[in-house]
């Protein structure tokens, strides 16, 4: 189902538009796509970066977890937002190597996750902003869910990177 998906998005118009490296526009569009989405991968690994490093106790204590949240948790939806823009256009201009790519479906999964982290994040620090700090069990599971992040944001960008140089497409 997905190599028939993949195959029909490879003869869209747009798809042909973009992967036609002939007229400079076209041939433009791609790069600035990759630039961009590697500059918001920064945004969102620095970002959630820190927030996980201060709940695991690595970094400065100047700022409570839910002041930096509400700082940087805006940044990382911005970026995920950039980076589906971007990704998107990348896909569909190379539909078979990033939908068949197992790296890339593992990526996405590990995405999914990491989302669903960070919104725990918030909606936690909604109802209090003090969540992570009340009691030693919440304390630890704010280790665990940061220790989980760190490795997932690891991973999809090792993973993103994969997609780029080897070939691992199979079937799942």
């Amino acid at each position: 189902m997905l190599e028939d998906f993949s195959q029909w998005l490879a003869q869209t118009q747009l798809s042909a538009f973009l992967a036609d490296t002939t007229h400079l526009s076209t041939w433009l569009i791609i790069p600035v796509s990759q630039c961009i989405h590697i500059l918001a991968v920064a945004v969102v690994l620095i970002s959630v970066g820190v927030l996980n490093l201060h709940l695991l106790g690595i970094g400065g204590t100047r700022q409570t977890f839910a002041q930096l949240a509400r700082q940087l948790i805006p940044w990382v939806w911005g970026a995920l937002f950039v980076l589906f823009l971007t990704g998107a256009l990348q896909t569909i201009a190379e539909p078979g190597r990033e939908l068949l790519n197992i790296g890339f479906r593992i990526k996405m999964a590990m995405l999914v996750l990491t989302a669903a982290t960070t919104l725990i994040y918030q909606i936690t620090l909604k109802k209090d902003p003090n969540y992570w700090e009340l009691s030693p069990q919440r304390r630890q599971t704010g280790r665990m869910l940061a220790t989980l992040s760190l490795f997932l944001w690891v991973g999809i960008a090792a993973l993103g990177r994969l997609i780029a140089y080897l070939d691992m497409r199979q079937d799942l």
